[in-house]
């Protein structure tokens, strides 16, 4: 098979969010194309010549519909770097996804399309990097590792660890800050969120972990961004959250999925601090094209 312009389009797409649904695909690739059965032929044929691989399961939607997930092939990392003439996209991240977490991943990869979007249409501000909770990199040997973002701070029997979803630096004016990004789907207790979360994030400012993620940063702190799927899950585990008054709760901000959009992501009033006081995660000034200060 001879891959053409659109079907390049789509293996970027699948190196830089991981998992994708055929709708997300379509949506972040062909906007413009109201189509949607060209789409789906194309990824069938793609996965016939296994360029790229799909979940043997599928995903319902709230649409009513339902599909499977697609992800990167070995192959089509190959070809990504041929194309492009860069030995990195090699290092592409090919691992199965964890079928009990299809869901939860394709929810990461709409909040990391979310994100760029809004970045893309805000003079000043700046996706500096997007590192997915399970990206492939590879040591100095070629060895590769896995779940980059895992950090395990002490061993059993007093396990200590931060594994956040998600991580991204946003640059606003030369102002480099960590936003660490947990995506939740409500499926454990709010009691136990804020108890199994918030000392792994600590520990994490405690020792400055957020470093070796972006060590570009020019924070000495970061964000926590709890993305939640309503408005009154977001509360009550905010209100969990400011219990733990020694663990840094001033960290976190509290987002209400629903209000999430590439419009809104960055300098909408929908980020609440624990406080329960709304706010945009960026300040841009009032004149044009020149931040005054940095993310927030």
């Amino acid at each position: 098979m001879k891959l053409t312009e659109n079907d390049i389009v789509v293996l970027s797409a699948l190196h830089q969010y991981h998992v994708l649904s055929a709708n997300q695909i379509h949506r972040f690739c062909f906007p413009q194309n109201r189509d949607r059965r060209a789409t789906r032929r194309r990824l069938q044929r793609l996965v016939f010549d296994r360029f790229i691989s799909r979940s043997p399961v599928s995903v319902a939607f709230s649409t009513g519909n339902a599909g499977p997930a697609y992800y990167l092939a070995e192959r089509g990392a190959e070809a990504l770097a041929v194309y492009f003439d860069d030995p990195a996209y090699m290092s592409a991240n090919i691992r199965s996804p964890r079928l009990d977490r299809l869901y939860h991943w394709l929810d990461i990869s709409e909040t990391h399309w979310i994100i760029r979007q809004a970045c893309s249409r805000l003079p000043g501000v700046t996706l500096v990097r997007w590192i997915n909770e399970w990206q492939t990199i590879y040591d100095q040997a070629g060895n590769p590792t896995n779940y980059v973002l895992h950090i395990q701070f002490q061993d059993p029997p007093r396990p200590l660890s931060c594994s956040p979803d998600a991580a991204f630096l946003l640059d606003v004016g030369g102002h480099r800050r960590a936003h660490l990004v947990e995506v939740d789907r409500g499926t454990t207790g709010a009691k136990r969120v804020a108890a199994s979360k918030m000392p792994g994030f600590s520990e994490l400012l405690r020792v400055r972990g957020h470093q070796r993620y972006f060590p570009e940063t020019t924070f000495d702190d970061f964000a926590v961004l709890f993305i939640t799927a309503s408005a009154g899950r977001r509360d009550i585990v905010r209100s969990c959250v400011a219990h733990h008054a020694d663990k840094h709760p001033d960290l976190w901000l509290f987002i209400d999925r629903r209000e999430m959009t590439p419009e809104t992501a960055l300098t909408g009033n929908i980020a609440h601090d624990i406080n329960g006081n709304p706010g945009p995660l960026v300040t841009l000034p009032d004149t044009p094209n020149v931040p005054t200060e940095g993310p927030r």
